[in-house]
């Protein structure tokens, strides 16, 4: 995911208010995982470390909800969409 897309979807979290509930290492510490949500929705951040062929440190956004739900995020488009179709389908459990 190019930087400015990483930045923006960050930034865009900060911005709405989402708090970091977790933050854990996987993979044999190769693997950062950050959780964020605010009311029922959710997304969290993986950060892998880059491995001995591939020099670039990877991340990813993936949205999450309470149903199970749950789709890679490749925009601030996307993660504001599912976050609008979250508060549509049940607006009393937002904290908003």
């Amino acid at each position: 995911m190019p930087v400015k897309k990483r930045t923006a979807i960050k930034e865009w979290i900060k911005s709405m208010g989402f708090k970091l509930v977790k933050s854990h290492l996987v993979n044999r510490r190769n693997t950062r995982i950050n959780y964020y949500n605010l009311g029922n929705f959710g997304i969290y951040e993986e950060i892998s470390r880059p491995e001995e062929n591939n020099a670039e440190k990877k991340l990813k956004f993936i949205s999450w909800s309470p149903w199970g739900e749950h789709f890679v995020v490749n925009s601030v488009q996307e993660l504001s969409e599912a976050y609008e179709d979250n508060l549509a389908l049940n607006p009393e459990l937002s904290l908003l």
